[in-house]
């Protein structure tokens, strides 16, 4: 893989935006000593994004119809020529600025060890919203830190850097869809990769929002749950073994009160799903750690 930076930007239906995000992100990039590319995935736009594109120095990939954000950015990586691949939404959203340092954090220009992956953390008001968003946004990072043990800004930027090869061996278990980005984030950093995160000054987008709240927000909490399964199984099943355990003290407690032998009986049961579940969870720590060996 020759050294370099391609980067990837899908994108559909963002005329408005995305001849202005090519032209300043190859303006940061050209003041890089380092060869790149510029990559749109036009995913079955049907307004002037490809045309728009190109005129500003990109090469297009068109799709004759919308496959979605996942698959758009996997058909943009597997066609990129170089080692580094960065992805950019083409929305506006994300200073170009910023891709400098990104860069220089992820390409090896010198002998100083670099990050496998450099993420972009939004920050500011565009980013955190309001109300329901607002919460779930919280959530989301809540949970994302909980199962993979350390401290996650932002899941699931859509502007970062990383190794081609690196991606390519995540690809079967990759959403196609808009949580992409989510499970490369949550992969690589359960696999130990050196995963560092950035902030950036997250900007209004141009034109309207392609994410549906709610069906988005499924998706993620699909992929947060495979993650959970897939890297570190013991401690989903602990959860779930430690709230029936708590059912299980509650109905002790209640038996206690009550003097009820069938309440006693339901507290013992409970007690011992508890333990099955927590055996299973061992079981599939077993067989994942077998896995990777």
């Amino acid at each position: 893989m020759a050294p370099g930076v391609s980067l990837v930007i899908p994108a559909y239906n963002e005329e408005h935006a995305v001849g202005a995000v090519v032209r300043t992100m190859r303006t940061a990039l050209e003041s890089l000593d380092v060869s790149f590319e510029v990559l749109v995935v036009d995913d079955g736009s049907t307004d002037a994004t490809g045309r728009n594109a190109r005129g500003a120095g990109a090469a297009v990939i068109p799709s004759p119809q919308n496959l979605g954000y996942g698959l758009a950015l996997r058909r943009g990586i597997l066609a990129a020529q170089f080692e580094h691949v960065m992805i950019c939404d083409a929305d506006g959203t994300y200073p170009a600025g910023a891709a400098v340092e990104i860069v220089t954090m992820a390409e090896h220009f010198d002998m100083v060890v670099h990050f496998d992956m450099v993420v972009a953390e939004r920050t500011g008001r565009y980013f955190r919203g309001r109300g329901l968003r607002a919460v779930a946004r919280w959530g989301l990072r809540v949970f994302s830190s909980f199962v993979v043990g350390r401290r996650v800004p932002d899941v699931n930027s859509g502007f970062r850097i990383f190794r081609k090869d690196d991606c390519l061996r995540y690809f079967g278990m990759l959403s196609p869809g808009f949580s992409f980005t989510t499970g490369l984030t949550l992969a690589m950093i359960s696999d130990a990769r050196s995963v560092a995160f950035v902030p950036v000054d997250y900007h209004a987008r141009v034109g309207r929002s392609k994410v549906k709240f709610l069906r988005d927000s499924l998706r993620i909490a699909q992929v947060l749950t495979q993650a959970f399964v897939r890297h570190n199984p013991v401690k989903l099943f602990a959860v779930i073994t430690c709230a029936i355990w708590l059912l299980a003290l509650s109905a002790c407690i209640a038996w206690l009160v009550l003097g009820a032998a069938a309440v006693g009986l339901v507290a013992a049961a409970t007690f011992l799903v508890g333990i099955q579940i927590f055996a299973l969870g061992l079981i599939a720590e077993a067989l994942r750690t077998r896995r990777g060996s």
